[in-house]
């Protein structure tokens, strides 16, 4: 269904509410996807998907709601929607369910955003994909045969429209693809693997890496570090000064900082106090910066809630002092922010829970430093970059850390736990590499021993983000690298789980 059926069909459900005391959401989305993997020159997978459906939220005047889906997204299954939501909204109230009525606070909106997509899905035929993805393979395979590789395409469009009773209606589309290569190599009787992507808009993505092939020389580059990193000694446990990459400081901002600020968990967060988000609160040095809202084309794209209200974006640390939070509809007023557009749904079935969307971390303090084609001459240039600004702390191992392999936190202690790929001292001349360390320690000790950045910003580090149930895309990054000073409070140590 076409983007302005969609539209007309929210309307006629929003039309049969009739003479209903309260207030209805109607949220319509539609979903195509296709995806392939291959390993070892062969084929293992390749799927079409496709789901769409209506959901209508209903709440009392008193505030008690209840949710009502079909995976029928047709006329005449609105109707029966809006009942059974009724119904259930009026049960949950006369058991004494949690009320709210912010939504009638929400201000109206209307708008209709045209699908950023450059080729439109389905406008390259999923055959001519699969040659393009097949080329792709077999080229890398050719030029690195020592590690078994997989490679992996996923191209996704989503069409929303959502609805209120209040007049509002929104609708916009949101394409996403990514193409990933992951290697597996052998030295010493050890092996490591290596994962790295491209993501984009569309199949754009697959014309650009044909042309460039800017995604298989990091696959090389990465899999020769992961063969040297087989090779490689354990470090010793202890506090260093650090560099993380941007993929791990999208780690650090997503896991261990944003969903500390998410509204709906302010009685479990350590940035909370009472229930309330603690704004004022210096979490940083100055000059520190931690933003959160949309990029267009990027994989964690939405311009508007799925409570139809826009996407801001949230500065939510400003200068080292802790500004604002991520606020839902439903749950800001009483975590002490603002509403900022923050309400996510992974589908038309679930009710929206806040979330980040492209979270980053700058710093004012920054450094520059041109990218290199290839991950040594890149780090060789880390180290020139830091001798040059009397960046590297000397007679102390400086440690360059590469990857994000996930990891976990604790939002009422504050206390994480992530994984890396790999370490590079780049104190020494030679460059020694280690094998991965687990990176642990407070959140708020963390920030506050970032002192710089290297390089621009890069956002594009991606994932998948699990919460309530439900999961959706999620990106973000900071600088190519961010310098950390030694803290007691942060950690390298242990081997890798």
């Amino acid at each position: 269904m076409e983007q302005k059926e969609i539209q007309a069909l929210v309307r006629s459900v929003l039309a049969e509410v009739g003479a209903f005391n309260g207030y209805i959401i109607v949220r319509a989305q539609s979903r195509r996807e296709w995806s392939m993997r291959l390993s070892n020159g062969k084929f293992e997978r390749v799927s079409t998907g496709w789901d769409s459906g209506l959901g209508v939220q209903a709440f009392t005047r008193g505030g008690a709601t209840g949710l009502a889906t079909s995976d029928v997204l047709e006329e005449g299954v609105g109707q029966k929607l809006v009942e059974k939501a009724i119904q259930l909204a009026r049960r949950n109230e006369a058991i004494g369910t949690k009320q709210n009525r912010q939504i009638w606070e929400a201000p109206q909106v209307q708008a209709e955003e045209a699908n950023p997509a450059q080729k439109v899905f389905g406008e390259i035929p999923l055959v001519e994909l699969e040659e393009k993805v097949m080329t792709l393979h077999s080229r890398l395979r050719g030029v690195f045969p020592e590690g078994v590789w997989q490679t992996s395409y996923r191209q996704v469009e989503e069409e929303w429209c959502i609805g209120r009773t209040d007049g509002t209606l929104v609708s916009f589309v949101v394409p996403r693809a990514v193409l990933m290569h992951q290697g597996t190599v052998r030295n010493q009787g050890k092996a490591q693997s290596a994962l790295i992507h491209r993501s984009g808009k569309d199949a754009t993505v697959l014309f650009e890496e044909l042309e460039d092939h800017m995604l298989e020389r990091k696959a090389t580059d990465r899999a020769e570090f992961a063969r040297a990193v087989c090779a490689a000694s354990q470090l010793p446990s202890g506090h260093y000064p650090l560099i993380i990459d941007y993929g791990l400081a999208k780690g650090l901002a997503h896991e261990a900082f944003g969903h500390a600020v998410e509204s709906d968990h302010m009685t479990e967060s350590v940035l909370g106090e009472e229930g309330k988000l603690r704004k004022g609160l210096r979490v940083a040095r100055p000059g520190v910066n931690i933003i959160d809202g949309p990029l267009v084309g990027d994989w964690a794209y939405q311009p508007y809630s799925a409570n139809g209200l826009p996407r801001q974006t949230v500065t939510i640390v400003r200068d080292g002092v802790l500004e604002a939070g991520l606020g839902d509809v439903f749950s800001a007023e009483e975590a002490g922010m603002p509403v900022s557009g923050a309400g996510r749904a992974e589908s038309y079935r679930h009710i929206p829970l806040p979330r980040m969307s492209n979270i980053r971390l700058l710093v004012d303090r920054m450094f520059p430093l041109t990218p290199a084609e290839h991950l040594m001459d890149e780090v060789k240039a880390v180290r020139e970059t830091l001798l040059q600004y009397g960046e590297l702390r000397e007679g102390e191992k400086n440690l360059l850390l590469l990857g994000y392999r996930g990891g976990q936190v604790n939002p009422k202690t504050g206390d994480f736990v992530f994984q890396c790929d790999g370490i590079i001292d780049v104190a020494d001349p030679d460059l020694p590499i280690y094998q991965p360390s687990i990176f642990s320690g407070k959140i708020l000790s963390a920030l506050e021993a970032i002192r710089g950045g290297l390089g621009e910003g890069c956002y594009d580090a991606i994932g998948t983000c699990g919460k309530g149930g439900q999961s959706v895309p999620s990106s973000g990054g900071s600088h190519r690298y961010l310098l950390m000073d030694a803290d007691q409070q942060v950690s390298l140590g242990g081997e890798r789980g």
